[in-house]
């Protein structure tokens, strides 16, 4: 049941106009936007690029978590799905690990073309894969519940980055941390800590939306 409602997903992601290339072209667009607002010196500055690119990262799980719910009202399924006899906990992992896709394919993307801009090692963007997925864990996680907790709001589209920044910024930061570390090949900055946090972050995503997804989407 699970990988039909993950293929079913992908299914509506790939009909919808907030699929994979609209979100590419949203990281795009910030990154670009950002790095030229400081001098043609800097931007291939690996510190300015790391800290930006979970900027952005944050920024278009907020885009992915808002256009998935938004997607299923637009192919009038949302009450159909909520409605029925269907494990809503296995509909939130089934959103958890297609948004996370999704996202990690951003990541990849923005990856590729900072290194084409630089000259960097391409390896980098497979050695960043496993801590993009884990950091995505945390990110979609947390994001699910903050978004149909401020769903009820009619200032939901403001409450829900209010919310949900300060919940992530150890996500963010650890991130960059091991990011920065696993690009430049200091393997002194890659504290187990850091690891440890974003594991953490994951593992109460997950197993808090398992428990409250159901209750928060029929409030």
């Amino acid at each position: 049941m699970l990988f039909k409602l993950i293929y079913n997903e992908l299914y509506l992601e790939s009909k919808s106009s907030y699929n994979l290339f609209y979100m590419s072209f949203f990281a795009i667009s910030c990154l670009m936007f950002l790095l030229f607002t400081f001098p043609l010196s800097k931007i291939n500055d690996i510190i300015i690029f790391n800290g930006f690119l979970w900027i952005i990262v944050a920024l278009s799980s907020i885009k992915l978590i808002e256009n998935s719910f938004a997607r299923e009202r637009d192919f009038s399924i949302h009450d159909l799905i909520y409605s029925s006899s269907i494990d809503l906990s296995l509909v939130f992992l089934s959103k958890l690990f297609t948004l996370n896709m999704i996202l990690a394919g951003v990541q990849q993307i923005l990856l590729f073309i900072y290194i084409l801009f630089t000259g960097l090692n391409f390896d980098i963007v497979f050695n960043l894969i496993p801590l993009c997925v884990l950091t995505n864990f945390g990110l979609i996680g947390f994001g699910i519940l903050i978004f149909l907790l401020t769903n009820t709001s009619t200032s939901k589209s403001f409450l829900f980055p209010v919310i949900f920044f300060p919940i992530i910024i150890p996500i963010l930061i650890n991130s960059s941390n091991i990011a920065l570390g696993l690009i430049i090949q200091d393997t002194a900055s890659l504290y187990i800590e850091s690891w440890l946090i974003l594991l953490t972050f994951a593992l109460l995503g997950v197993l808090l939306g398992i428990n409250l997804f159901g209750r928060l989407i029929k409030q």
